[in-house]
């Protein structure tokens, strides 16, 4: 006959066993929970940096493999094209240097300086006036003209004109006025110059442009717009505007990349802790 005392000591170590059990997956629990809180939001960044590479990756092999298309041949889709631009409306003048102009960029930039509490100085530059502005205008080239659609797209324009003022550099007074009466800003601090740098893009008739965009139909006429391919305006040639792309990519696969390691890195190490602890607390029961 099996004794009392034995049966009780077997339910015992039974209820113990169980005990170490529960406990061993209420740690492994805590500690995955503890992992998600530390490394999931990495992840989660991660996997932003992820979904912008492959936007940026998927738009640059669309730019490699579309060729330079002649507008009289234009069908609905991702199009390259080249030729010069001809406004439709009067064109309006830049703000700096009053030019005729489909498309303008006024920009000026005011540097400013930070101390850290370990007393390092650094600068940095700042928007102070970022003004923008389009009409609609064609693109012809010697087999036809389409539209674009400004308002849909990014231009790569060169720098027109450009100055800087400072502290002893003062602004030429036609930007101070223009940036008094048109902007309501002024160049001058409470005492000294402000550090700005000024910089004006100009797209006028005549300028030769490579665009990429997106084909579409509008009341029986073709537009270029955005699409699957961004509409893109560029003075620098087909290049500038795959190398951009090909930049943006690869920095963000880079920075997923960093991310997904730093991440699984912390969430292999909790787990790790985890179970020795676990496993070193089972160990004491026995």
């Amino acid at each position: 006959m099996v004794s009392l005392n034995g049966m009780k000591t077997d339910t015992l170590n039974i209820l113990m066993l169980g005990a170490s059990v529960g406990e061993f997956i209420l740690n492994l629990l805590v500690v995955l929970v503890a992992s998600l809180i530390f490394s999931g939001p990495l992840l989660g960044v991660g996997l932003y940096f992820r979904s912008k590479y492959k936007k940026a990756d998927r738009i640059h092999k669309l730019m490699a493999d579309t060729e330079t298309t002649a507008i009289g041949s234009l069908t609905p889709g991702p199009v390259e094209i080249r030729g010069r631009v001809v406004s439709t409306l009067p064109p309006a003048p830049s703000p700096w240097s009053q030019q005729p102009c489909v498309f303008y960029h006024f920009h000026v930039e005011e540097q400013r300086s930070s101390q850290s509490e370990h007393g390092h100085h650094s600068t940095y530059w700042v928007d102070y006036i970022n003004d923008r502005s389009s009409d609609p205008f064609l693109i012809e080239d010697g087999t036809g003209s389409v539209e674009i659609a400004p308002k849909e797209g990014e231009f790569k324009m060169n720098t027109d004109f450009a100055a800087t003022s400072g502290s002893f550099n003062d602004a030429p007074e036609n930007l101070r006025t223009l940036i008094n009466n048109r902007y309501g800003r002024d160049t001058q601090g409470l005492i000294f110059n402000k550090s700005l740098r000024y910089k004006e893009s100009m797209l006028e008739n005549g300028d030769e442009v490579y665009v990429f965009g997106e084909v579409r139909q509008d009341q029986g006429r073709f537009i270029i717009g955005a699409g699957e391919m961004p509409l893109i305006i560029s003075e620098n040639g087909e290049a500038a505007g795959q190398s951009e792309y090909a930049s943006k990519a690869r920095k963000n696969k880079t920075l997923f990349m960093v991310f997904l390691i730093i991440g699984g890195l912390i969430a292999v190490v909790f787990l790790c802790i985890g179970i020795f602890a676990a496993v070193a607390a089972m160990t004491e029961h026995k």
